[in-house]
């Protein structure tokens, strides 16, 4: 396609949902009722998008979400970059680098820094042409829950034996079902252990209803423990069926200080009832550097070396403002988990 071509930033219309469906056909994760929630109804804002368009239509585009980021000098608005895509026949002519400049201008987009976690054939246009810093790989952590997912990778004949790894344990936890009651109950913990967490999406408890309550489809477990009216340890976790097994991703589990042997306690029976459900594996992003890291390693989490990984996820960002670059670019500053992951 030789058309001249127009870059631009705007919202998301009717043009950005008909790309979509052009660009990533007959993907169930780019339903129209999953992207008015994500970029329609996320109590950070609406998104944005950087797009590449001939005529009237798009032909190259990335989604642009806002995240209040929390411990960033006073707070920043950061955009996480997601769905990054080009039309096969206008690649090879700068599109992806000509948006992403755009989506880092600071006055334009309206936010202080892009972060995200680009796949491998994004990774070097973020890291090379326009100056991302690489964190490397995403945290991940893994525990074994049955025996399949361990002597399957020996020998695909071996996957017949399966027996759980971890066994039932009891605790006293809440079930939440009332997404009212969660918001109400996450906001005071948040309130108590942000400030310890690093730069972070700032986890409310408005935003985490909408994370776990209010996604389309949304089928994610939600306990917690607590002490008198206050809820001192919380977990989100999500059993499906994904690369091949069936899996069990622990979305979140954040606890107090002083609660963190509860929060471990937690992850085991949860964990414990995944495997009953069969579950092979549980697999958790959490980074050294965050304080519930040491409860995951008493649930008995592993971190995952990069070279053993089924897929390659990068993690990074670029701090749009030169008074934040310094705690932006820095790794051990950022907490993540896969409540920031759009794919989970």
């Amino acid at each position: 396609m030789d058309e001249p071509l127009s870059i631009s930033l705007g919202g998301y219309d009717s043009a950005i949902s008909d790309a979509y469906r052009r660009l990533f056909p007959d993907d169930p994760d780019k339903s129209d009722e999953l992207l008015n929630w994500r970029f329609h109804r996320n109590p950070h804002g609406p998104a944005k998008f950087a797009s590449a368009s001939i005529a009237d239509s798009v032909v190259g585009m990335i989604a642009l979400v806002p995240t209040r980021l929390r411990n960033l000098a006073d707070g920043r608005l950061g955009y996480q970059a997601i769905d990054t895509s080009v039309n096969r026949l206008c690649r090879g002519r700068g599109l992806f680098v000509k948006m992403g400049a755009l989506a880092q201008d600071p006055e334009a987009l309206g936010g202080d820094v892009l972060w995200g976690f680009p796949n491998s054939n994004a990774a070097p246009g973020w890291y090379g042409r326009l100056g991302w810093v690489n964190f490397g790989s995403v945290p991940l952590l893994i525990r074994p829950l049955r025996s399949s997912f361990i002597l399957g990778r020996i020998h695909p004949k071996l996957r017949c034996i399966d027996l759980p790894l971890i066994g039932h344990s009891r605790i006293d936890a809440q079930v939440y079902s009332d997404p009212t009651q969660l918001a109400a109950d996450f906001d005071s913990l948040w309130e108590r252990v942000g400030p310890d967490f690093g730069i972070a999406v700032d986890r409310s408890g408005a935003w985490m209803r909408w994370r776990l309550f209010d996604k389309p489809g949304a089928d994610y477990r939600c306990t917690g423990v607590r002490k008198g009216s206050n809820l001192e340890a919380f977990l989100a976790v999500k059993v499906t069926d994904k690369h091949g097994g069936r899996l069990c991703y622990v979305m979140e589990a954040i606890s107090t200080a002083e609660r963190s042997v509860d929060l471990a306690r937690l992850l085991r029976a949860e964990l414990g009832r995944a495997a009953s459900l069969g579950a092979e594996a549980a697999l958790a992003w959490c980074p050294r550097s965050a304080p519930n890291y040491r409860a995951y390693r008493r649930a008995g989490f592993l971190p995952v070396p990069p070279r053993i990984r089924p897929i390659e996820i990068h993690f990074g960002a670029r701090a749009l403002r030169a008074e934040i670059a310094a705690a932006a670019g820095t790794r051990d500053n950022w907490y993540v988990s896969f409540l920031d992951s759009d794919t989970n």
